[in-house]
C-alpha cells in the first residue's frame, strides 16, 4: 500500500466508476483494477461493489477512502510546513443552488472564486432542494446548498442564514402602503400564486397554513420566477417569495414587499456535502469560502431579508 495506490482508490470513489477514474488519471483501466484487487488482496476484505453503472465503496471501501484522504492531507501539510508555503487550491467543485438563491449567489460565486482562487473551476446547477440532495448522494455535485426540511440521512448539513418571506403584491394593490406588514393569516387567505406542491418554498407556506386551520386559495402554479412576478404585476393574485427574489421590482416601483408578521414566515438555508464520499481540502475549504461570502453578502446589505 502506498500514497499513489490510496490517490488512485480516493478517485475511484469519488467518481463512483474504475473505468472514469482510469480516463481521469490517465491509467490503463486494467492496472488500476490490480491496483483495487492488490489493497484488498493486503486488507483481505472487498472495498468496492460492482453494479451496472460502476462501483459503490463497501463500509470498510468508504473507511479506507475516508484515511487515506486524511493520511494524504497530512502529507502535503507537511511538504507544505517544510517548504514554507500551501499549495493553492486547484481543481474543479461542482455547486448545486436552489432557484432562488441561484438568481443572487451564482454570479457572485463564480466571479469570487475567480478572483480568489484562479486556479479552482467552479461549476453551478440549479435544481430544487430535493433535486439537490439526490444530486450530492449520487455523486453528481461537490457541495449543496438547499432549504431545510427533510435532510437525508445520508447527507451533513450546517446552517448558513435564516430567509425571512415576504408578502408580494402589485403595486397597484388598493388598500396598503409599500413595506407596511400584514398579519400571516390575512396574507395566507389571499389568492396565491405559488410554486408546485414539490417546492419546498410550497411546503413551508402549506405547513403554516396547517397549523393556522387556513384552506390556501392557489390560484396558479407556476415554478418559474419572472413568470410568476409577471402574473403578480398583472394583478392575477399574490405570492410569498424571499425579499432577494423580487427586490429589483421593488425598488422599480413594479411590486411591493410586506412583511409577514404574527407568525413570521422564514426557512433556513443550509450547506450540505455527503456522509457517503470522502472529503477532501478543496471541498473543505470552498465549503468555507461559500460560508464566508454568504455572511458577507447579508452583513453588506447585498442579501436583504435575511439573518446570519
Amino acid at each position: 500500500m502506498d500514497l499513489r495506490q490510496l490517490r488512485n482508490f480516493i478517485r475511484i470513489v469519488e467518481l463512483g466508476s474504475i473505468t472514469a477514474a482510469a480516463d481521469d488519471l490517465n491509467i490503463a483501466q486494467p492496472a488500476l483494477s490490480r491496483q483495487v484487487k492488490a489493497l484488498e488482496d493486503d486488507l483481505e476484505l472487498p472495498l468496492l461493489r460492482r453494479h451496472g453503472r460502476g462501483v459503490v465503496p463497501t463500509e470498510e471501501g468508504l473507511r479506507l477512502a475516508r484515511r487515506a484522504r486524511s493520511i494524504i492531507e497530512d502529507v502535503e501539510g507537511l511538504q507544505s510546513d517544510i517548504t514554507g508555503h500551501r499549495r493553492a487550491l486547484a481543481g474543479t467543485v461542482t455547486l448545486g443552488l436552489p432557484p432562488t438563491v441561484a438568481e443572487i449567489l451564482a454570479t457572485h460565486m463564480i466571479e469570487r472564486t475567480m478572483q480568489t482562487h484562479p486556479q479552482v473551476k467552479l461549476r453551478i446547477v440549479s435544481g430544487f432542494s430535493g433535486h439537490v440532495q439526490d444530486w450530492l448522494i449520487r455523486g453528481k455535485v461537490d457541495l449543496g446548498v438547499a432549504y431545510q426540511g427533510q435532510i437525508s440521512a445520508h447527507l451533513s448539513s450546517r446552517p448558513i442564514i435564516i430567509e425571512q418571506l415576504f408578502l408580494i403584491q402589485p403595486a397597484t394593490a388598493s388598500g396598503s402602503r409599500d413595506g407596511v406588514p400584514i398579519d400571516a393569516s390575512d396574507a395566507l387567505l389571499l389568492p396565491l400564486i405559488l410554486p408546485n406542491p414539490e417546492h419546498g418554498l410550497r411546503g413551508r407556506i402549506e405547513t403554516i397554513a396547517q397549523d393556522r386551520m387556513i384552506d390556501l386559495n392557489v390560484v396558479l402554479e407556476i415554478d418559474i420566477l419572472p413568470t410568476m412576478l409577471a402574473f403578480v404585476e398583472r394583478g392575477l393574485g399574490y405570492t410569498i417569495l424571499p425579499l432577494v427574489s423580487v427586490i429589483d421590482h421593488v425598488r422599480a416601483g413594479r411590486l411591493i414587499a410586506r412583511p409577514i408578521v404574527r407568525r413570521t414566515i422564514d426557512r433556513k438555508l443550509v450547506l450540505m456535502t455527503a456522509l457517503n464520499r470522502p472529503g477532501s481540502r478543496l471541498i473543505t475549504a470552498m465549503a468555507d469560502f461559500l460560508t464566508e461570502e454568504v455572511h458577507q453578502l447579508v452583513t453588506s446589505g447585498n442579501w436583504p431579508g435575511t439573518t446570519l
